[in-house]
């Protein structure tokens, strides 16, 4: 998906690039004809990271800069970060009751975990959700007619799937985790992302969150760097005015390696990750709500057998 002018820099003015080495975790990626994309892996909370995307657009001046998000976040994109910031600043029982909504009413217990994720790193960073995105999208519009693409798949896919596809059991082992890693003190971004550079690290890391959970290791990692990968393909095709782009794509750390490795695949079935039958999600929309409704049934249950035995108690002294 494209925003922006579809007409390339003016081939009359030369776009010159700095041959400064590129960051540790910039991969360069070529297509069959002859484009190359430029791969750089951020970590959205690390202040170094804001530099590298600053760095690798000024350094390259590409013709199209591809993002890790939906057109959904566009919005978002287009706030300064202080503005971004004020949305995240809220009291502690306001963000517990606005993930108690989530959960009930909106996109799940597990989306509702990770958005408390996000909003508690955001007051330890001082930076909002998608920082280095912000910051690539502010360093394009300083290249004349560099074209601004969104490689990642609609956020109602991705919600969806993860209503439809997850078992109940999953579900409920991924928010425990998640929950209990809330609870410990979170890393700093910085050591993480140095960490993240190394690709061993990077595997075990991903063995440590998706132990046992196969099902959102596939859609929110497996299925996203197939769809990543041909998304950036995309990006790179040839246009009348410019046969081979340049691109600068910023992805995840966690995506660098699954994105390599279905670069030169021909996927097919990659069009059906953007949709999902609904049937699906209505019934395990159900079935989480009847499990809901169970559980409040038996947490309740003591205080209102309590509040019987009190009632018969003071009927009784009155007797």
């Amino acid at each position: 998906m494209f925003f922006g002018k579809s007409k390339v820099a003016d081939q009359n003015v030369p776009q010159s690039i700095n041959r400064d080495p590129l960051p540790k975790n910039c991969e360069v990626l070529t297509t069959e004809w002859g484009s190359k994309v430029y791969l750089l892996g951020t970590n959205g909370f690390c202040r170094k990271c804001l530099l590298n995307v600053s760095k690798i657009i000024q350094q390259l001046r590409p013709s199209v800069v591809s993002l890790q998000c939906s057109s959904s976040k566009l919005d978002e994109m287009k706030l300064k970060e202080e503005d971004a910031l004020k949305k995240l600043d809220i009291s502690p029982l306001a963000l517990n009751l606005w993930v108690f909504c989530m959960t009930v009413f909106g996109d799940g217990l597990v989306a509702a975990m990770l958005y408390k994720q996000m909003t508690l790193q955001s007051k330890q960073t001082g930076l909002a959700p998608d920082a280095d995105f912000r910051q690539a999208y502010n360093e394009r519009k300083k290249i004349p007619d560099c074209r601004l693409h969104l490689a990642d798949l609609p956020h109602e896919a991705v919600v969806y799937r993860t209503w439809g596809v997850p078992s109940l059991r999953e579900k409920f082992t991924y928010a425990r985790r998640l929950y209990q890693r809330q609870k410990k003190e979170l890393k700093d971004p910085t050591e993480e992302h140095e960490l993240e550079l190394d690709k061993e690290h990077r595997e075990q890391a991903m063995e440590r969150e998706f132990d046992s959970l196969p099902a959102f290791k596939r859609v929110l990692i497996g299925d996203r760097d197939r769809y990543l990968a041909y998304s950036l393909k995309k990006a790179a095709e040839p246009t009348p005015t410019d046969k081979t782009p340049v691109v600068v794509g910023i992805v995840r750390n966690e995506h660098l390696d699954g994105i390599r490795a279905n670069w030169n695949t021909v996927d097919l079935d990659v069009d059906k990750l953007t949709t999902v039958e609904r049937k699906y999600v209505v019934y395990e929309a159900l079935k989480y709500g009847a499990v809901m409704m169970l559980c409040t049934h038996l947490i309740t249950r003591k205080i209102r057998n309590r509040k019987a035995w009190d009632l018969y108690f003071n009927v009784k002294k009155k007797r």
